[in-house]
């Protein structure tokens, strides 16, 4: 009796059930069941830039500022500059390292000396809304639109000087 065929049935079973054993070892990692690592808890982009503009640490400790409506790359009012300062006004004031002037209560101060928070942010606009409400520094924001929202960068300026004490940028997705 020839044994030819036998060894070589019983290598070819061998090799299905090493096959075998391999594709059910790999199986359990295709599916959903597969580990994943833990993701970082995302911090909302206006939430991440008050915390970067709130850290201490610098040499500077401004007491009172403003947040100024936000332009577009040609110092035109950004369509989303209110609501994006608005937002970012809030999370400053939850950071609680500075003494934030409400906005729109400041508006008619402003008014009355020929200003707004729309304002170019030339230096002498920067002064001149420092002097009448009394600020330390403002911030400022430059609104980008990028694909499917909006890049905003923002400059901590102190009144004085005209320096840029702090800067930092956020994407910010827009859903329209």
């Amino acid at each position: 009796m020839n044994m030819l065929p036998l060894l070589e049935w019983k290598l070819r079973f061998k090799i299905l059930y090493f096959l075998f054993l391999l594709m059910a070892a790999n199986a359990c990692y295709l599916g959903d069941e597969r580990e994943t690592k833990p993701k970082k808890p995302t911090v909302p982009p206006l939430e991440q830039l008050a915390s970067s503009l709130s850290e201490k640490g610098f040499y500077f400790q401004p007491e009172r500022l403003v947040v100024l409506t936000f332009l577009d790359n040609e110092g035109k009012k950004s369509p989303y500059g209110e609501i994006l300062a608005e937002k970012l006004t809030t999370e400053l004031v939850k950071k609680d390292r500075f003494l934030i002037l409400d906005r729109l209560a400041n508006q008619k101060a402003l008014k009355e000396a020929g200003l707004s928070l729309d304002s170019p942010t030339d230096t002498a606009t920067l002064r001149k809304i420092g002097e009448v409400l009394k600020l330390d520094v403002i911030i400022t924001g430059i609104v980008t639109p990028y694909q499917e929202g909006v890049f905003v960068n923002t400059r901590l300026i102190e009144i004085k000087t005209g320096l840029i004490l702090k800067a930092d940028e956020v994407y910010v997705r827009i859903d329209g």
